[in-house]
């Protein structure tokens, strides 16, 4: 009997606080796309501000991630849309 091929997983996100990774995984989980969060909360001995070692990194199926990255992208648009100072003189 054959093994089953494991589904390859990409990253879409890193961020170096455990919070913002979760936000971001029930952002794309409420679009539909699978998600895992990677990263320090599960025991690590590493502070989380220490380099790579403290990212959590948010990953979905490749077959995901250009869709993800998409999801994402819009979310950004409309957060520095949001935050924004209006144009000189519109105040």
């Amino acid at each position: 009997m054959a093994k089953k091929e494991e589904e390859e997983w990409v990253e879409v996100a890193s961020t170096g606080q455990d919070e913002e990774a979760s936000l971001i995984a029930g952002l794309l989980q409420s679009e539909g796309i699978p998600t895992q969060v990677e990263g320090p909360s599960g025991g690590s001995p590493w502070p989380e501000n220490l380099g790579a070692f403290g990212m959590s990194r948010v990953v979905v199926p490749a077959d995901r991630a250009e869709e993800a990255r998409a999801v994402l992208a819009h979310r950004e648009r409309k957060f520095k849309k949001r935050t924004s100072p209006p144009p000189a003189g519109e105040e």
